[in-house]
């Protein structure tokens, strides 16, 4: 009798993991293939090993490193994952995963579409493009970010790969879509494709969706609006909280409950929700589930009109009129101020993004750099944006993070998130981890997308940060932040909370601003590394 080859070996343990996938006598078929460098055993070996409860990373490589001898691309590939999981950096292994990519492995094309996407690099663009010709959701959702927010935006193109990704289900492309539709970004407003579009998108959990989706129903008269606001409430959404109250105070949607709106806008107005407190100095005016107070009213109105409500901007201004003429003049030049820069907000938003007109960055960017002067918060974080995007100007990672500092010491959620990108990858600013688990944990704190998803990634961060030994990604060397540039104007820059190593719940120095509903994303729910499973056959 002649020995058993390789092939057949593998052969017969084929056959026994076709009856029985978790069978020891075909996976020590396998190890006596792979030991006589059978490379599709050696593969299979280590697969089988990976899905152990506590797989042994070093003795699965050596498998793997059996089959990728001779040219086995997915063991090539798991292996590299295998060192990343172990501490490694991805970007020691970025010329492998280049060649992977390129000889149509569509896997390492997702991985370096992330990895590029991440660091706002130009060859995300390319990757995208790759992964999106294969139908890939994730790349169609980035090459349609690209064509909405770069330099030179194609929206008709952008929605049309938004729609693409969302037929095959994935949630944050419902939820561009939604947006796209609320606000009429290169095509008309239609409320009934918003809603289509923000259901799927607020049933996988992005909070904003959830958000925005009861704001569309509300404005519709559907009293399903409310189950999507408490939704978002359940998830310490202050806008959501805001919202609610108010419909408690009116009985709009539903029966109402002063007592319930007092407890939802205190909660709100805890953090600094313009809203909110406006609703505070409402229900203390006039005794509605709370002893009228109209010292606290007042005291609440104000602190609303600093944080942005023109509606508490109007109540200051019509009690003065009755009952404080002296300072009527000056409240009232104050408040007409303040409706002017929100009106240029509103203006420069719909010049950036196309809301209902042409795009037109140069003159956004100068709307956006009236109202940072008077401090608003949106403003700024819409500044650091485009100087992070090239929108109108070229992208300059020292422009962003100045701008987006000025707005996440304040308390914008989008902006802390940004920052937090640009300290962990050292752009713009020097690579200081501490810094980015902090923005991000703030970031997430306080509402940002969908706070569950970055949950994950500040565990991933933080568990680096206390493991040192591990490879930090790659660090660009960081000149000292940009003067500005000529003609532009700069608002009085606010310092930054003080984390010294900690990274505990942070406060927000200014209420958060949710002026602006509609954010640009910098991640999305299923990246790559969540889609791409190491056991690739």
């Amino acid at each position: 009798m002649t020995d058993a080859t390789p092939e057949s070996l593998y052969r017969q343990a084929e056959a026994l993991l076709e009856q029985n996938p978790d069978s020891p006598e075909a996976f020590a078929l396998l190890q006596r293939a792979a030991r006589q460098g059978h490379a599709e055993s050696a593969f299979l070996v280590g697969a089988i090993m990976l899905e152990h409860q506590n797989p042994d990373h070093p003795a699965i490589i050596s498998w793997l490193e059996i089959a990728a001898s001779q040219g086995h691309p997915y063991a090539t590939y798991n292996i590299l994952r295998l060192r990343e999981m172990d501490g490694v950096s991805f970007d020691r292994h970025l010329a492998v995963y280049t060649n992977l990519a390129e000889n149509g492995m569509t896997a390492a094309q997702l991985n370096l579409l992330e990895y590029y996407y991440d660091r706002n690099d130009p060859q995300a663009v390319y990757w995208a493009q790759k992964t999106a010709a294969q139908g890939h959701p994730f790349g169609q959702y980035i090459l349609a970010s690209h064509f909405q927010f770069s330099g030179e935006p194609d929206l008709e193109r952008a929605r049309n790969l938004y729609h693409e990704a969302a037929e095959k289900g994935l949630g944050v492309a419902h939820w561009q879509l939604g947006q796209i539709y609320r606000y009429g970004i290169g095509t008309p407003v239609d409320l009934t494709c918003a809603a289509q579009h923000l259901t799927p998108a607020a049933e996988q959990g992005i909070i904003a969706a959830q958000v925005m989706l009861a704001d569309v129903l509300a404005k519709q008269g559907n009293p399903e609006a409310l189950q999507w606001y408490r939704a978002a409430a359940d998830n310490d959404d202050d806008g959501a909280k805001a919202e609610l109250a108010q419909h408690y105070l009116t009985g709009r949607l539903t029966e109402r409950d002063p007592l319930a709106a007092a407890k939802l806008a205190k909660e709100a107005a805890e953090y600094g929700h313009p809203e909110a407190l406006r609703l505070m100095g409402d229900l203390y005016r006039y005794g509605l589930g709370l002893k009228a107070d109209a010292a606290t009213a007042q005291e609440y109105y104000r602190h609303a009109a600093e944080n942005g409500s023109l509606a508490a901007c109007q109540k200051l201004l019509s009690d003065a009129a009755l009952h404080d003429p002296q300072h009527y003049a000056l409240l009232k030049e104050t408040a007409l101020q303040r409706q002017n820069i929100e009106n240029a907000y509103q203006t420069a938003l719909a010049l950036q993004e196309g809301r209902g007109r042409s795009i037109d960055y140069d003159r956004a960017r100068k709307l956006f750099l009236e109202a940072a002067e008077f401090q608003h918060i949106g403003a700024a974080t819409r500044l650091g944006l485009m100087y992070r995007y090239g929108q109108g100007v070229k992208i300059s990672p020292r422009q962003a993070a100045y701008w987006f500092e000025l707005a996440a010491a304040q308390g914008n959620a989008t902006a802390q998130y940004h920052l937090a990108r640009q300290y962990y990858y050292g752009q713009g600013v020097p690579y200081n981890l501490t810094l980015a688990c902090f923005w991000l944990q703030a970031a997430i704190i306080n509402g940002y997308e969908n706070p569950e998803t970055f949950k994950h990634l500040l565990a991933k961060w933080q568990h680096e940060r206390a493991n040192p030994q591990l490879e930090k990604p790659f660090e660009r060397p960081v000149p000292q932040p940009a003067p500005p540039q000529p003609g532009e104007r700069r608002a009085i820059k606010t310092a930054a909370p003080k984390t010294n190593g900690n990274t505990a719940k942070p406060k927000a120095a200014k209420p958060i601003q949710r002026l602006d509903s509609y954010k640009m994303r910098d991640s999305i729910s299923a990246s790559p590394s969540q889609v791409v499973y190491y056991k690739t056959y």
